[in-house]
């Protein structure tokens, strides 16, 4: 995660594209970006280069507690019920409000209480003010404001450290002041309400584009290990994005995003093999980060010589891991700029990108992997954010990027915005993928044990003789203590052995991995429908059911999991006392076996009983499996 780095500016120097993979070189020049002669004339504040920069983000945690003679709108002998009191804040455009204050027999129905956290993000500086008010819900969307008052974030104090902070009591205005009953308003206790601010810098995590805690004080900042250089170069074969009077033209720019800052290439004016030759760099803290580049097409519409803008569209866009690149070398590649569309993933062309990485300190730079990915703040913290406050913080965020990057000049479009950072929504493509991801990561195990099964079962009778004598061999001549040694030895020499096939070249975008090109045409459909959907009743009846069966299997195999850990459990929590008397004899006899008998010897028996020919095997099941079906589960109690 990169903390708020300092400010570097893009430079600007003269440099040839090399499409080779050879190195540019400390010395190589970089010079003026190509323009296109229309864009140093023409409506320059909209597609000249930029660098947005995010501002200071602030996390206001503001705890509800109760309140105190908090009158409702409605008084007299006619109404008889309980008040519906609710607690609403807003700061700026976002608003949050509380549950309905739960009746209590020990409370005053005018004294309510909540005890719910409600958190907001703001940036500096503190213009904005706490809008607060106590609602009375009178049935539906009935609602009136019987107290409210304005709070100003200004004079909330920063928590740069781990102290408690206490609550204190702020005075509302009541409804009857509100409308002019002076008569009511005198008869009546000032209302109050009990808050608990807490406000404390915030940042988002460069890696997956989350809000996390982090310090205010510079020096609890990580240690900067390197620079990050990109160098985007040019792009070619785009496809035409709008049809002009000499034919089909597309006007692109490109958007790198990294840590606290953003760039903005020009915009080439009706080219599809644009040329921007612009170099941007940054600060880096830590290598676990992504650098993401995208390309994106600049709508516009000119009427009477004046500009028209319109939404942004994404031709494509490349995230590179830090950690996948060797330090001090420079990488120059191309990228397919691939897009997903409801008919399929077209290409729309290549981006060539040049990437180095320099590395300032090798021993701070390995230093980092072993210290925490979140700031401290983030671990030290008494009660840490959960997911739900995450998440709302993530979007509040993202909002406020886009409208203040959006204010800029020249503006930066909120859909780009939108395409840079990642969103996750549910996708049946998606999903596919994933599932066969994690295949993918136990191929290696599942074909070892394929293998096994192979050798035990005597399929080959060669095979199974021989490395039944190899591991006897194996465990006779090895020495006893060197048996766990020579296994980490192995897993050293066979990391040596890959080093030679190591992966030469940046990873891109994978169609086949993310299942983009066998995908169906309704999954297509089913991932750019709008939210809420905007499909028939029977095609939305259609994918309901079907996600009703895939999340039914899930269900299934997230139980028969619950259910064997819960099995292990079992063992030792003497719900079944004779299985548990059985096991921990099991146990300690184990413990006395394996504390006299070498481990080798324990091998090599173990060896033998396993790979004994059929001949000699029961086709009964084994004892210990038939004791483990045995074992109770919490699966007895479920509805």
């Amino acid at each position: 995660m990169d903390p708020n780095p300092s400010d570097n500016g893009s430079s600007s120097e003269q440099i040839e594209p090399q499409l080779s993979g050879e190195s540019l070189g400390k010395g190589h020049d970089f010079g003026e970006a190509c323009r296109s002669e229309a864009a140093d004339v023409l409506y320059h504040g909209f597609i000249g280069s930029k660098v947005y920069h995010y501002p200071k983000l602030w996390h206001l945690r503001v705890s509800v507690i109760e309140g105190e003679n908090i009158m409702p709108a409605h008084r007299g002998p006619d109404i008889v019920r309980f008040p519906e009191f609710v607690t609403k804040l807003q700061v700026g455009n976002f608003d949050l409000s509380t549950a309905i204050a739960a009746p209590s027999t020990t409370r005053s129905f005018s004294n309510p209480s909540w005890n719910k956290d409600l958190s907001f993000l703001i940036d500096e500086p503190f213009v904005d003010s706490l809008q607060v008010s106590v609602e009375d819900r009178m049935g539906g969307s009935n609602k009136i404001v019987v107290a409210k008052a304005e709070l100003l974030i200004s004079t909330i104090e920063k928590q740069v450290n781990q102290r408690h902070v206490t609550s204190s009591w702020f005075d509302l205005k009541s409804h009857f002041e509100q409308v002019g009953d002076k008569e009511e308003a005198s008869t009546m206790f000032v209302p109050r309400i009990c808050l608990q601010f807490l406000l404390h810098e915030v940042t988002m995590d460069n890696n997956k584009d989350v809000i996390v805690q982090g310090p205010a004080d510079t020096k609890l900042w990580k240690p900067q290990i390197g620079v990050l250089e990109v160098q985007i170069l040019s792009g070619s074969g785009f496809m035409p994005m709008q049809i002009k009077d000499a034919g089909h033209a597309t006007s692109a720019y490109c958007v790198a995003k990294y840590g606290q800052k953003w760039f903005r290439t020009c915009t080439v004016v009706d080219s599809l093999s644009p040329e921007w030759n612009e170099k941007y760099n940054w600060e880096v803290y830590d290598l676990c980060t992504v650098v993401t580049v995208g390309v994106f097409y600049k709508h516009w519409i000119i009427k009477n010589n004046i500009y028209i803008g319109d939404s942004d569209h994404c031709i494509g866009k490349v995230r590179i891991r830090l950690s996948t690149l060797e330090t001090n070398r420079d990488y120059i590649q191309s990228y397919p700029m691939l897009m997903l569309c409801p008919s399929g993933v077209k290409k729309m062309g290549e981006l060539l990108l040049s990437m180095r990485i320099s590395c300032s300190s090798v021993n701070n730079m390995l230093l980092v992997y072993t210290m925490p990915v979140l700031p401290k703040m983030h671990y030290y913290a008494a009660e840490p954010m959960n997911q739900d406050q995450l998440d709302s913080l993530t979007y509040q965020a993202r909002r406020l990027l886009g409208l203040k990057m959006s204010r800029e000049e020249p503006p930066l479009d909120y859909n780009v915005m939108v395409s840079m950072f990642d969103y996750h929504r549910w996708s049946m493509r998606r999903s596919k993928a994933n599932f066969f991801r994690l295949m993918g990561t136990i191929s290696g195990l599942i074909a070892i044990c394929k293998f096994l099964k192979k050798i035990r079962d005597w399929q080959q009778p060669a095979q199974s003789i021989l490395f039944l004598a190899i591991l006897l061999t194996l465990m006779m001549v090895i020495p006893n203590v060197i048996i766990y040694p020579a296994i980490l030895f192995c897993m050293v020499l066979m990391g040596l052995w890959n080093y030679r096939y190591r992966p030469r070249h940046i990873p891109s975008m994978d169609i086949q991995l993310s299942f983009a090109d066998s995908a169906h045409p309704d999954e297509l459909d089913e991932e750019f429908d709008t939210f809420p959907t905007t499909c028939s009743d029977s095609i939305v009846r259609m994918r309901y059911d079907r996600l009703r069966s895939i999340a039914g299997r899930l269900q299934s195999v997230v139980g028969d999991l619950g259910y064997m850990i819960e099995k292990f459990q079992a063992l030792l929590s003497w719900r079944d006392k004779r299985a548990s008397f059985l096991f921990l004899a099991f146990c300690l006899v184990a413990a006395l076996v394996s504390y006299l008998v070498p481990i080798r010897v324990v091998i090599s028996v173990l060896g033998l009983y396993l790979l004994r020919p059929p001949l000699f095997r029961n086709k009964l099941p084994p004892a210990a499996l038939n004791f483990f079906r045995r074992i109770p589960s919490e699966q007895d109690t479920l509805f």
